[in-house]
């Protein structure tokens, strides 16, 4: 009987202690699986938290920007059953394996300063609106964006023929070559800035563009694009000079004052008309600094690019790039300080533009560390060096020694690239050099491989400058 007894007592306390070990075990699993959840949300959070564009930088710090686009994320997936199901059918085990695993790959990190190019913290844009501003570098950095897009199999807004989206009309959908699903990654050639361009680009996409020193702009447009001739000085050495002692007549004559003045806030949509209303151009310069996410400077342009990696979520191997479009050192103008004030007084709402973006640029360099910009930089330098050695014979070759045949007006001279041999058929170093008329109308080919463009051509126009 005692025996008995024994096995009895002995069943109770191992099925009361099963009990409790369930219990125990079950409410665990129960806060595991919480923490998971929440880990899961930082973890989504933080991932499209690092992918927000640069330019956003003080609207992410107090929330509300980037709270806002997160919520639209979101809300893209709300209705989405797939979506759902596969929230129910997460597997927490398997998730809490994989923080434990992102964990330890930050651990070993060398410092918390790393950039945040990790893929695990951000995703690559692929839907870029780059506004290709005239005489700024933009073609350099134009050749970035044509690489990667090819590169990776991106859709272009690319023009019926030529490298103009209807420039210097304001852009519209004429001026394009529609694609079937209508669906664009990439828009990146000349164009003057309008609301049709956001009405056609993915609302995800990322808005850059790039400023050069206003008297810089203003000398090399007056020179490339011949304005002396239109003014009928002809070739006068002195034409600049003599334009800038009386801007408003020779300007008010001219029969199209495209390229005259304030070339860069032209570019950006601005009408000519408001060229002297300094609060419009105070205005629209705030609202250029909401829609765009990051405005390059070409004189800090290494410094620029490394912002843009970022932004893009890019490897520093994709910032490499060649200048195009360099004049010979004996076409560029040494000017006093004279000519340079005038130059700016003239060109007074690009040099408001300018400063602006100028000391916007300065700011986010102090954000990122200027010693880690340094290291950097010098990363892209050493790495830029690499590329020209392995594909570059030299790079102030005349037009007709070049590899490319380069555009250029009549009486300016532009550096043309003239590859290694054991380079002439690498595509690397090919597309690298490749001028712009020549890779858009490759693009074009490949885009359209029917060549369905024809018939956009038989009907496309050069349309006249707008007088406004």
């Amino acid at each position: 009987m005692r025996t008995w007894t024994r096995y009895i007592v002995l069943l109770i306390i191992v099925t009361a202690g099963s009990t409790l070990l369930y219990l125990s075990f079950s409410n665990g699993n129960e806060n595991d699986i919480e923490t998971v959840q929440e880990n899961k949300h930082e973890i989504w959070d933080s991932q499209h938290q690092q992918a927000q564009p640069i330019g956003g930088g003080h609207h992410d710090q107090e929330g509300g920007h980037a709270g806002k686009q997160r919520e639209g994320f979101f809300s893209q997936f709300a209705n989405i059953p797939r979506w759902k199901k596969r929230d129910h059918a997460w597997n927490g085990l398997a998730f809490a394996n994989e923080v434990e695993q992102h964990r330890a790959a930050y651990s070993r990190r060398p410092s918390s300063k790393s950039p945040f190019l990790d893929q695990m913290r951000c995703t690559p844009r692929h839907n870029i609106t780059f506004l290709k501003v005239h005489k700024t570098g933009s073609s350099t950095l134009q050749n970035i964006f044509l690489r990667y897009g090819q590169r990776h199999k991106l859709t272009f807004v690319l023009p019926p023929q030529g490298h103009h989206l209807g420039f210097p009309d304001f852009f519209d959908r004429h001026h394009m070559l529609p694609v079937e699903n209508g669906i664009y990654n990439i828009f990146c050639h000349h164009a003057r800035f309008s609301q049709v361009v956001m009405d056609i680009m993915p609302p995800n996409s990322i808005y850059i563009s790039i400023l050069r020193d206003p008297v810089h702009v203003f000398e090399s447009a007056f020179t490339y694009f011949k304005i002396a001739p239109r003014i009928n000085m002809g070739n006068d050495a002195d034409a600049m000079a003599k334009f800038l002692e009386d801007p408003v007549t020779y300007y008010e004559s001219a029969p199209s004052t495209v390229h005259m003045r304030n070339n860069m806030l032209y570019d950006f949509g601005v009408p000519t008309i408001k060229f002297d209303d300094t609060d419009f151009i105070e205005e629209a310069i705030q609202l250029i600094d909401k829609q765009f996410s990051l405005i390059l400077i070409a004189e800090y342009f290494e410094e620029s690019l490394i912002l843009l990696r970022d932004a893009l979520c890019w490897r520093t191997e994709d910032m490499v790039v060649f200048k195009m479009n360099t004049r010979k050192k004996t076409a560029v103008d040494t000017l006093g300080t004279d000519l340079q004030s005038k130059i700016r007084t003239w060109n007074s709402g690009d040099t408001l533009l300018y400063d602006h973006f100028n000391k916007t640029l300065w700011h986010k360099i102090e954000q990122y560390g200027t010693e880690r910009m340094a290291r950097e930089v010098k990363e892209l330098r050493a790495l830029t060096e690499s590329y020209y050695k392995l594909c570059i014979k030299t790079d102030t070759a005349d037009r007709k020694e070049g590899v490319f045949d380069v555009w250029q007006p009549p009486g300016v001279k532009i550096n043309a690239f003239v590859l290694k041999e054991s380079a002439s058929h690498n595509p690397i170093c090919e597309n690298m050099v490749r001028p712009e008329i020549v890779y858009t109308a490759q693009l074009r080919e490949a885009q359209f491989p029917n060549r369905s463009f024809r018939k956009f051509q038989r009907n496309w126009r050069r349309r006249r400058p707008p007088v406004i």
